[in-house]
């Protein structure tokens, strides 16, 4: 993918910053999720996720989520033991209630059992009710694809955005995501919002007390702004506009309706609703090359897809036409190697967090 949007580290830019490496920031944020209720098997999964989804550079669901999951399972919002269940199944397909687990741990359930129906066949499909947010959805898709499988994941999400024509929250941000496996290097892997952008980018800069980009919401009275506090008294836009907006329709139909008989308003804002559970939905689909055209002839044709966009001449501006995820698989190595550039109001106030929940502050604080 030649062309991207800007990211939050963009708009973030100036913020003064200190590496912190990727293991002490998950052992951080694992120990304030497990302090504030959460149960460890379920704390790793989470705080791996959000560690994951910095070192990309994706930090609109990075670490800063720490606080808003932590604050949730405190308040009851979330359950911290529970235990998604399996409720239907078959030989391909299943349901899975998440009985109002943490986000991820629904979202992990159901990868895996998808996985699992999807070598044991050519195709696994699960669907998940009763769940929370579930962080960057590549990150599970990414799962299958490490082990051979073609992934596609979806989300619902709380009502934060317009639909084309309108001038009011209709509907989530809904996210998709796909993966496909490559015999030699990383997977692809497309993971979007169908919103202009993410929400919790515009929710970063305005914690960062930055501006944003023309054309990522609107104010309440439906006008563009770039002030990210209006954007958040306001709405997101979709990306291209009837395209985006068609497609979380229909991520409410699937993931939603379909799986939980839940979406749109029904569905709990995890920042702005603290009266009842968030009921989001989740869907996952594994492929199995093996049955299909089978792994062997599939994953070097991938391979050799990936070459002929290498090779592409690139436009004006840019080095070469990149591959989708390889953005943000760079930034995942350099940050393996150098540690992660935390802006340092996010690391205080992940120290600070971790003492209001009696859990002990693990990150220095001193910017570089």
């Amino acid at each position: 993918m030649a062309e991207r949007s800007a990211s939050v580290r963009e708009v973030a830019s100036g913020i003064s910053a200190k590496a912190v490496p990727l293991e002490d920031l998950t052992e951080h944020c694992a120990a304030v999720l497990r302090s504030a209720g959460l149960a460890s098997q379920f704390s790793a999964v989470v705080a791996e996720s959000l560690v994951d989804a910095e070192a990309r550079g994706i930090s609109s669901h990075g670490v800063a989520r720490t606080r808003i999951y932590a604050e949730r399972l405190l308040a009851g919002m979330v359950n911290g033991a529970a235990e998604p269940v399996v409720v239907r199944e078959d030989r391909a397909s299943a349901h899975i209630d998440a009985r109002n687990a943490v986000g991820h741990a629904g979202a992990n359930a159901g990868i895996r059992l998808a996985m699992s129906r999807a070598k044991e066949g050519a195709i696994g499909a699960v669907g998940v009710s009763n769940s929370n947010h579930c962080g960057t959805l590549a990150y599970f898709t990414r799962q299958a694809a490490r082990e051979g499988l073609v992934a596609i994941a979806m989300s619902t999400a709380p009502v934060t955005m317009v639909y084309y024509g309108g001038r009011t929250r209709a509907v989530g941000t809904n996210p998709l995501s796909l993966a496909v496996p490559r015999a030699e290097g990383q997977p692809i892997t497309v993971d979007m919002a169908t919103s202009a952008t993410a929400r919790g980018k515009i929710l970063l800069a305005n914690q960062l007390g930055k501006a944003i980009p023309k054309g990522w919401a609107i104010d309440v009275d439906g006008r563009p702004t770039t002030d990210a506090s209006a954007a958040l008294a306001g709405s997101v836009t979709p990306f291209a506009g009837p395209k985006g907006s068609g497609l979380a329709m229909m991520v409410d139909l699937i993931a939603g309706a379909m799986v939980g008989g839940v979406c749109g308003d029904d569905i709990g804002d995890m920042y702005e609703d603290w009266s009842r559970p968030q009921r989001v939905g989740h869907f996952f689909i594994a492929l199995n090359p093996d049955g299909w055209v089978g792994s062997a002839a599939f994953l070097p044709y991938v391979d050799q897809f990936a070459q002929r966009v290498h090779g592409l001449p690139p436009a004006e501006g840019f080095e070469n036409v990149l591959l989708p995820g390889e953005v943000e698989e760079r930034a995942y190595e350099r940050a393996r190697t150098d540690g992660i550039q935390l802006p340092v109001n996010v690391l205080s106030d992940l120290n600070a967090l971790a003492l209001e929940v009696g859990s002990e502050p693990r990150l220095a604080s001193t910017p570089q």
